[in-house]
């Protein structure tokens, strides 16, 4: 009489999950450690507001400037001369301005005006929200 195998061979039809979890949980790690190391510009100790955005997309250009007026694209430090030349390369972006707090207000309304007369359209404050 002929031996059958099927009864013996059963096919594992289950999935294992288990590798598909371990890569889920890598990957939530890793979007977790590289996404503070996203943010634009320097640090900076932004002013307080009850109504903050902080909706910064990737196209838009953020200058930082610091508490000694210096300007920050990226964290690249630049001069008057070549923020404006940046920024006239980069006329159909957006620019958000992150400033310290305790810079004073002229410096602010001079890099506005470097903006605008550079031939941005849309300019931002960036501040923090109060809590």
């Amino acid at each position: 009489m002929k031996h059958s195998n099927y009864s013996n061979s059963k096919k594992f039809s289950e999935i294992n999950i288990t590798p598909l979890v371990d890569v889920i949980l890598v990957l939530l790690i890793i979007f977790m450690v590289t996404t503070p190391m996203l943010v634009k510009g320097i640090k900076v100790n932004l002013p307080k507001t009850s109504s903050s955005s902080g909706n910064v997309g990737k196209k838009d250009i953020v200058i930082s400037i610091d508490v000694n007026g210096n300007y920050y694209i990226d964290k690249v430090k630049l001069d008057k001369k070549a923020l404006t030349d940046f920024l006239k390369s980069h006329k159909d972006k957006d620019v958000i301005i992150k400033s310290d707090k305790d810079v004073a207000y002229g410096v602010v309304v001079n890099v506005i005006d470097i903006a605008k007369s550079s031939g941005i359209n849309r300019v931002g404050l960036a501040t923090q929200p109060k809590q």
